[in-house]
């Protein structure tokens, strides 16, 4: 039974915590300032005295009359783990206490473990001496408090904040947990932002904490505003507390938002980066490009140098995912003398300097959604890496990979890979697996800076922040300069003692463990521990979790309007009450089916549909020069060197400090290596301790068209969708990095999310324009054919198919799964004609406790509630176009794109190379911006062709490859025999689908709103 008033004081900082505010957000357990203020007056109590009141209220829930004083905020925390952690943690007032006891230590400023325990025992009031050897003896009862409240904060994917408790101390053990909360003010936080601008870091990129380590130790001589505070520059001084501010400065990156403006209103600077993607299917290419993640906006720009490399005037276009920008239009862009010279340039608009440094060495670490490499500043080990490097330097890099990275990657050229610019070539699937401070700095980028040991969770199916699916967990992989380490894989028993499940000792330095061939279950905490003896060295956590055990139902239910009878043009992302509409297959509200078209002559015309392709991103047409390498000849690119200026050692510095470098020549900045380490590794390296393991084994592959299954690589899409159903909701970047664990294919996740949509699986926010969008997952719903067949649309876990089936097999049904190489399996069952479904399904729930529901007649439901394409076109967003990288008019009677040089006449047109869209432009001169499928089959409709037929004979439904039905359109087809459609040639075919619906189809597809004159 928990104490009253420590009840309310765990209740008022649940609410200032964990209510939102931080969402995205580092979240300290630290109470100063604005959370000071609230919390106390909640409790309405001076907020001189909340601390104190805090600690005692912390005492009044530990028991000195029992060994462990911990032992009843143990009981709550494995009872709150067991029912699942929905709810706020039970021991948030503990950790505050615990942070509280830290904070006040740099009352006198004496930092240390001594001291954070004298401070403990004054915030608690505990006085006796037993009572406070108990509190010494149990101090690690305390750390699975920490551990947990990181794993909710993670299995959140940080919408309530980022987990910041660690171990930032190594002696100082448990303590070192509150001490990781405390200390740094918000004051403080808010300097970090000089210490990224000053070394132009790029927000998400990764930066190791030894590399964070040697940036904050040079930034530390900094003065004034975008300087260290005096207090972190005491903290500073003190070695022990060295780690606490590089932690700190750590959580401060991740959520770090550059601005345009310093407060001095001089403008910042911008880095232009690389970006590369590959496409294995329908053809191989290397799509290149150069673009600002963040921190730009699209404008004109103004050049600083003439140049050769730039023709024509130059912008920044808007690319489809939030806030990235590339530089453009490619026509005028010389590639070859772009990678071989520094540019910058200066927005007409916001005035920001966009500068690109020419290198000769371009490491690219593979984006979190799968599908690009993106340019970094160092390799991080384990990731997997791309890298573009000049023919001139690849047999040292090659040299330098020997030394540091796994063998099997694969170097391509131009003549292997269309789109690898002559002269250069990209090393793809690298990674780095040790530290090789030895390394000559001409090679800075391809070496991670060093530190005692490093741990990563590599591949797997990564469903959030320290989550994994179950049936797709991670390789584990870690490293240790320290001799006799291994790797433990434990799984945490919050209030019970862990288990060891696996050991493994390191080969060399490298140690790995594979989680697929280990006894795991969805619901396991894990924690991977690299250890030397009895120190341990780093550690992380990770749960694995499935759809039988989802995170609670968000906000987020996307539903289609219905209005008199119509779809509305938008979606909602919210239920209210007395709704009316579409959620997956499930009709909410008072929804009536609309009028459905009784006459299916219309839709058997004698038309030949034409083979289509799908939409695939299109080429990039750089100009070239063949001369390049000889105009800049002195480029470090082409001469195969830099010229380093290293910093000069100051009085008092470190001799063994890594010192800033920069090449005079080329401007490449770069950390100097440490002596001291880099003097261990080549004796290590001398005496042949160095192993570079073989390269790990890959997941089984899904078929993509075209390919042998067996050759590709990838987690399966039931798996995928069963974590999507473990989400329940997400943003289109969450969509596609799940996506790309089965396929890297930019077109996979597109179509897997046309797949899932058609199905009823998931709903879009985009509709009608596109599918790359907000989504959810809708309950389950049992849809039901006019042939007695039937098919689970929505939600889907292991436990609820295993109900189902039971409770259909005992009322004579047959289940018969249908699985299709590179699709979903289909849950479907027959004989359901004549059964009382509704009564055979009571009691059967989801996980979140939502019945399941019958559908039946769904699909001519949502046909009859189609809106004509023109209304669709109408309610569209005007698009006005003045110039445009690759621009391309749709060629209705081929069913391909072909390249035009502006708008000619009506019709449908792709606009963009980067930031794809689709427009479709009326007789008057008018654009709108809609999906893909719309713009064609308008384009179709005004030259009086057909992209689509239906024969009522074979009850067959055909369209043209990549102008599938659009959004709704396809899911009542799809809804109306359960099937998704097979390929043949250039064309799918949709099969047993119900004539009316498909005359209903066509005839919205290809009416005209007369309405509208």
């Amino acid at each position: 039974m928990r104490d009253q008033e420590y009840q309310a004081v765990n209740e008022a900082l649940n609410d200032y915590f964990f209510r939102g505010r931080f969402e995205m957000l580092p979240v300290y357990l630290d109470l100063e300032g604005e959370a000071e203020a609230e919390v106390a007056a909640a409790l309405d109590i001076d907020q001189d005295e909340l601390g104190d009141f805090i600690g005692l209220c912390a005492a009044r829930s530990l028991r000195f009359d029992k060994a462990d004083p911990y032992v009843d905020q143990t009981t709550w925390l494995r009872n709150w783990s067991t029912a699942g952690r929905h709810e706020e943690p039970p021991f948030t007032a503990l950790l505050c206490a615990l942070s509280i006891a830290a904070e006040r230590m740099g009352a006198d400023e004496n930092f240390s473990p001594n001291n954070y325990s004298e401070r403990q025992f004054e915030l608690l009031g505990v006085r006796d001496p037993g009572a406070q050897q108990k509190l010494r003896q149990y101090a690690k009862s305390t750390r699975q408090f920490w551990r947990a409240l990181n794993m909710w904060l993670s299995e959140r994917d940080f919408q309530l904040g980022r987990p910041t408790a660690r171990a930032v101390i190594g002696h100082w053990k448990y303590a070192s947990f509150g001490l990781s909360q405390a200390l740094v003010r918000d004051a403080d936080r808010s300097r970090f932002a000089g210490l990224f601008e000053k070394y132009d870091l790029v927000q998400g990129e990764p930066v190791p904490d030894a590399e964070m380590a040697l940036l904050v130790h040079d930034w530390m001589t900094s003065h004034g505003p975008s300087g260290p505070t005096i207090w972190l520059r005491k903290l500073w001084k003190s070695n022990d507390l060295r780690p606490r501010v590089v932690s700190a400065a750590l959580d401060a990156f991740e959520a770090w938002e550059r601005t345009t403006w310093v407060s001095n209103q001089r403008l910042r600077n911008r880095r232009l980066q690389w970006q590369i993607g590959f496409t294995d299917f329908p053809r191989k290419r290397a799509r290149l490009s150069l673009t600002v993640l963040r921190g730009g906006q699209a404008e004109r720009l103004e050049k600083t140098v003439v140049s050769r490399a730039v023709q024509d005037e130059l912008f920044l276009e808007a690319g489809l995912n939030h806030g990235q920008h590339f530089l453009g239009p490619i026509s005028a862009i010389n590639l070859d003398m772009l990678l071989l010279q520094s540019r910058s340039f200066k927005g007409s608009e916001s005035g920001t300097n966009y500068a690109y440094i020419a290198k000769p060495i371009i490491p690219l670490a593979r984006s979190p959604d799968g599908t690009t490499y993106s340019e970094v500043s160092r390799v991080s080990l384990f990731e997997e890496h791309a890298i573009l490097c000049h023919e001139v330097w690849l047999e040292r890099v090659e040299g330098h990979l020997l030394k540091c990275a796994r063998s099997g990657y694969v170097v391509q050229r131009a003549k292997d890979m269309p789109g690898i610019p002559e002269g250069w070539c990209v090393l793809r699937g690298v990674e780095i697996v040790r530290f090789l401070e030895s390394a000559h700095d001409n090679f800075h980028a391809l070496s991670p800076i060093a530190s005692t040991a490093a741990i990563a969770c590599v591949e797997g199916l990564k469903l959030g922040h320290g989550t994994w699916h179950a049936a797709a967990p991670p390789m584990i992989e870690a490293t240790s300069e320290r001799p006799d380490s291994k790797l433990e894989i434990i799984r945490e028993r919050f209030g019970e003692k862990d288990e060891v499940l696996v050991s493994v000792d390191a080969i060399g330095d490298v140690m790995e463990a594979d989680l697929a061939k280990t006894n795991i279950t969805a619901g396991m905490n894990l924690r991977a521990l690299v250890k030397s003896k009895s120190s341990e060295l780093t550690e992380t956590s990770l749960s694995l979790r499935s759809a039988s055990m989802p995170r609670p139902l968000g906000t987020k239910r996307i539903y289609h309007p219905i209005v008199e009878n119509r779809f509305a043009s938008e979606t909602q992302q919210t239920h209210g009450k007395n709704v009316t509409g579409l959620e997956g297959c499930l009709l909410i509200g008072q929804a009536k089916s609309g009028h459905l078209d009784p006459d299916v002559g219309h839709a058997r015309l004698e038309v030949e549909v034409p083979e289509g392709s799908p939409e695939v991103m299109p080429d990039l047409d750089w100009c070239h020069s063949h001369d390049a390498a000889e105009i800049v000849r002195e480029s470090c690119v082409i001469r195969g060197h830099h010229h380093w200026v290293y910093e000069p050692f100051e009085k008092d510095d470190d001799r063994f400090d890594a010192k800033m470098a920069e090449c005079r020549n080329c401007r490449v900045r770069a950390l100097s290596r440490t002596r001291e380490v880099a003097k261990g590794n080549a004796k290590k390296m001398a005496n042949n301790e160095v192993v570079i393991p073989s390269r790990r084994s890959m997941a089984p592959a899904i078929a993509l068209p075209g390919n042998d299954e067996s050759a590709l690589v990838g987690v399966s899409p039931d798996t995928i969708f069963d974590g999507l159903c473990y989400l329940g909701q997400g943003s289109w970047a969450s969509f596609q990095r799940l996506a790309s664990s089965a396929s890297p294919e930019p077109w996979f996740a597109h179509s897997l999310a046309g797949d899932l949509f058609s199905l009823g699986h998931l709903e879009a926010s985009g509709n009608y324009q596109s599918l790359a969008a907000d989504w959810s997952v809708p309950p389950p719903v049992l849809v039901v054919g006019g042939d007695g067949s039937g098919y689970l649309a929505g939600f889907q876990s292991a436990g609820l198919l295993e109900a189902l089936n039971e409770a259909l097999s005992e009322d004579g049904a047959q289940s018969e799964p249908v699985t299709m190489a590179g699709h979903l399996t289909l849950q479907r069952w027959s004989g359901l004609t004549g059964l009382d479904l509704e009564a055979s399904l009571v009691g059967i729930k989801d996980p979140h406790g939502r019945p399941v529901s019958v559908a039946r007649g769904v699909s001519a439901a949502i046909a009859g509630c189609l809106p004509l394409l023109d209304v669709v076109w109408a309610n569209a967003i005007p698009m006005h176009i003045e110039q445009s990288d690759g621009l391309a008019k749709f060629d209705t009677s081929r069913a391909r794109w072909t390249r035009v040089d502006r708008l000619d006449g009506r019709g449908a047109y792709r606009v963009g190379v980067h930031g794809i869209r689709y427009v479709y432009r009326d007789a008057q001169g008018t654009t709108r911006q809609v999906g893909h499928q719309i713009a064609k089959i308008l384009a179709a409709r005004d030259e009086g062709r057909r992209l689509h037929r239906f024969d009522p004979a074979t009850g067959q439904f055909t369209a043209a490859l990549g102008v599938e039905p659009p959004g709704l359109f396809a899911r009542a087809i799809v809804s109306s025999s359960g099937m998704l459609p097979t390929r043949e040639g250039g064309r799918l075919v949709y099969a047993n689908v119900e004539p009316q619906v498909a005359a209903t189809v066509m005839n919205k597809m290809y009416m005209k709103d007369e309405s509208n004159g």
